[in-house]
């Protein structure tokens, strides 16, 4: 899903200074801005460069942006001289780098109504062409806007000059501009699509093509943005109200009919106006992207969530809050989301009002219980894995999240693999007849004492709960038994600090059994290199191996194993074989793909990846394996999970970490993380 970058034409604000302006924006939930006037006499048009540098200092201490040069270049007659123009773009191509702006705005000629488009065709591309490479050579990308009179008015001759461009040039879409030409806005963006960043945020009527508050008008903007909310790429949405005539708008325009149609208007301010416009725009965006999602720990996973949202590849989610202990953490988040609220605490972020659901990515302590505070503030939640350390803090989530009318999902990614699901879907359609052998070989996890000694929580009882199996491996557990079925017994040897210095597991053989008799071995380790990771599934009449999490291999048995076993005549006898090549859809969509499943969930009720329920089994048998190890003993599932507990919590008070995590969850599980 398309990031939506918030900006304006700052001067339809009414302020003539720079810092007006931003402050205008700043009141509006405006992040950047789209520069053109500033008063009558100066526009970016004739700004010199020292004027730039000026700007720029006063836009960097407010902690603003420019997005586009809001320029009028391409906005003389075809047949006036082109060369000064050019000289004086020049110029604004340097104002547009010093103000570090995305884009610069540009236009394709005007005509007279007796020439002919085709007539002047080259011409408009030769214009265009010299002014697009010499700003792509100096750094500035340019966009062309569609307008009414200049030979970019129809979409078919706006496609026209972006591919003669090459690619250097792209689309800024104004619907409103299409309307006063009498051009279907949405047959124009399906035309123009792939050439779009950049939309004018503005709306108009067909009969007089008067303009009005996006959403009000017939140019469909409100299902344009939902469109665009679907590229995956940053997309800035720039508010052009034209709803009261601004200060500057004769220095800037020629067209009288704009002018007479913004005079219709009764706002009694430009405050109002503008206000009128960006309350319109902003109503737009949340329909398109309705799930406000906050983010609860915003280290390495919960970094990652907000970079996968901001690049497109989560639909119908914005980030709205994030909340993290660390000012340090909270700082990136503030450069990355300015927009969003920033919290020192989850029971902050819970009771702020401003998020519709959370993605819970803490300790693996803290998973249990910020989900079940989450859940109690009506939040709905995406909780990163494991479910948690202990079978007992999960039940109690899953208790909490049963009564709940709140979606809650797991954070297993890797069940979007297309390689895992065709093994499942392989697997329980019973082609091949019962399972008799699963093994997992899953060292590439190689770990250096560096990556171990870079927080104090890591690696330790009282911080992270366990090693390898909890830490790295959870996605394997998980998908073992979602695959395979849960086994009924486990005999485990969880070597704790075998290749390095620490106190949990880095190196474990599981040993398992099924209630039809089959058997399983997972062998994990962070202490080889280079590693491997082969996954075998033996059927009665199939086996299914899978390298690397990439390649199927499936070699059909002619007979049943169990069948040969008992009527075949001969002792040394083989079963015929054939290998059948596997197809997939392809798709691995990963966390995006979890996200995407969760707010359909939320807004439409389709299904979810992983319900957050089915987080339990994966710590089952992690809990098993250690308490195998612990006791020396072969562990049957289910096991005395309070005997588990104990001898958890006894490693837990003698352990090393820094900070003992399992207080702070027990004493006020909101108070940090």
């Amino acid at each position: 899903m398309a990031h939506f970058i918030f900006s304006a034409f700052s001067d339809e604000s009414g302020e003539q200074s720079i810092a007006g302006q931003i402050a205008a924006c700043k009141a509006n939930g405006i992040a950047e801005m789209e520069l053109r006037g500033f008063g009558k006499e100066l526009n970016i048009n004739n700004m010199t460069v020292e004027q730039a540098k000026e700007i720029k200092k006063v836009i960097d201490d407010e902690g603003m942006k420019v997005s586009s040069i809001g320029s009028g270049y391409g906005k003389i007659n075809i047949k006036d001289d082109f060369e000064p123009h050019f000289e004086a773009f020049k110029n604004t191509v340097e104002v547009a780098k010093i103000l570090e702006a995305r884009y610069l705005r540009m236009f394709s000629f005007f005509f007279d109504k007796e020439d002919s488009y085709d007539e002047y065709r080259d011409e408009v591309i030769r214009r265009v062409k010299a002014m697009v490479d010499y700003a792509d050579e100096n750094g500035v990308k340019c966009c062309h806007e569609n307008e009414k009179g200049i030979y970019g008015d129809t979409p078919e001759r706006c496609l026209d000059i972006l591919e003669a461009c090459g690619g250097k040039l792209r689309a800024v879409f104004d619907p409103a501009n299409f309307i006063q030409c009498g051009v279907d806005t949405l047959k124009a963006f399906d035309m123009l699509e792939d050439h779009i960043e950049y939309m004018h945020v503005k709306d108009a009527m067909y009969a007089d093509g008067q303009v009005v508050p996006a959403g009000d008008g017939e140019g469909h903007v409100g299902e344009i943005i939902k469109k665009l909310a679907f590229k995956v790429a940053p997309i800035v949405l720039s508010l052009e109200p034209h709803l009261k005539v601004f200060e500057g708008f004769e220095s800037l325009e020629n067209d009288d009919e704009t002018k007479k149609g913004m005079d219709k208007h009764t706002y009694s301010s430009y405050k109002d106006s503008f206000k009128a416009a960006s309350d319109a725009m902003h109503k737009l965006v949340e329909e398109a992207q309705p799930i406000r999602c906050g983010i609860v720990g915003v280290g390495n996973m919960g970094s990652s969530h907000i970079c996968n949202i901001l690049e497109g590849k989560v639909y119908e989610m914005r980030v709205t809050a994030v909340a993290d202990i660390n000012p340090e953490r909270l700082e990136w988040a503030k450069k990355m989301v300015p927009w969003a609220k920033r919290y020192n605490t989850a029971k902050e972020l819970f009771e702020s009002g401003e998020v519709d659901a959370v993605i819970i990515a803490v300790p693996h302590y803290f998973h249990p219980p910020y989900v079940i505070e989450a859940l109690e503030n009506g939040l709905h939640v995406v909780s990163e894995k494991p479910a948690g350390v202990y079978t007992k803090q999960v039940r109690e989530m899953n208790a909490v999240a049963e009564k709940s009318d709140k979606v809650f999902a797991m954070m297993f990614n890797q069940r979007t693999n297309c390689v895992f699901r065709k093994i499942k879907e392989i697997v329980e359609s019973g082609k091949y007849g019962e399972l008799h052998r699963v093994n997992w070989i899953i060292t590439d996890w190689f770990r250096t004492q560096s990556y171990y000694n870079s927080g104090g929580w890591r690696a330790t009882w009282s911080g992270e709960g366990g090693g390898v199996l909890l830490n790295q491996c959870p996605h394997q557990l998980d998908l073992w038994q979602w695959i395979c079925g849960m086994p009924s017994k486990i005999r485990a040897f969880c070597n704790e600090g075998k290749w390095h210095d620490i106190e949990v597991e880095d190196d474990v053989t599981i040993y398992a059994e099924y209630p039809n008799g089959a058997t399983g071995v997972f062998v994990t380790t962070t202490g080889d290199f280079p590693g491997t990771n082969r996954l075998e599934i033996t059927l009665d009449r199939a086996k299914i191996v899978c390298e690397d999490a990439e390649k199927i291999t499936l070699i059909e048995l002619e007979e049943g194993i169990v069948d040969k076993i008992k009527n075949a005549q001969q002792g040394f006898t083989r079963i015929n074989t054939h290998e059948v090549e596997v197809e997939t859809d392809g798709i691995n969509d990963q966390h995006s793909g979890v996200l995407n499943a969760f707010t359909g969930k939320i807004l439409r009720g389709t299904p979810l990846v992983a319900d957050g329920t089915m987080g339990l089994n994966g710590v089952i048998i992690s809990n098993a394996a250690h308490l195998s190890y612990w006791t020396n003993e072969t562990v049957s599932i289910p096991f005395d999970e309070d005997k588990f507990y104990d001898l958890l919590m006894e490693r837990v008070k003698n352990s090393r970490a820094k900070t003992n995590v399992v207080e702070h969850v027990e004493d006020d599980m909101s108070s940090t993380y």
